[in-house]
């Protein structure tokens, strides 16, 4: 019960025992620094990576994100972008060796 109410933004449950009595209080409270999106759990370590240089940037490659990930595949990485795009996470500029992608 901790860890859903943790994991679904919530602060964790307070447990109180005063004499013969248990109670537990939930909290119904989205802590804003801690709360994710849908999308998160979902992404892999690469697209928070291309994720995170968005933000710093503005915008992502292709050729940058291949820099951001040298030792995984051009198809695999365009595959992420792709992936980001159709999640609404990113927008897609430009065609060819002109696209960007940008936060939507």
């Amino acid at each position: 019960m901790i860890e859903d109410m943790v994991k679904a933004g919530h602060p964790p449950p307070k447990f109180e025992c005063p004499g013969h009595r248990f109670t537990v209080i939930l909290y119904n409270l989205r802590d804003q620094a801690r709360s994710t999106e849908p999308w998160e759990s979902n992404m892999n370590e690469r697209q928070f990576k291309a994720l995170e240089f968005v933000q710093q940037n503005g915008s992502i490659s292709n050729g940058d994100y291949r820099q951001l990930c040298p030792h995984v595949g051009a198809e695999t990485l365009r595959l992420d972008l792709v992936d980001m795009v159709t999640r609404g996470i990113l927008l897609k500029i430009g065609d060819k060796r002109g696209t960007r992608y940008i936060l939507k």
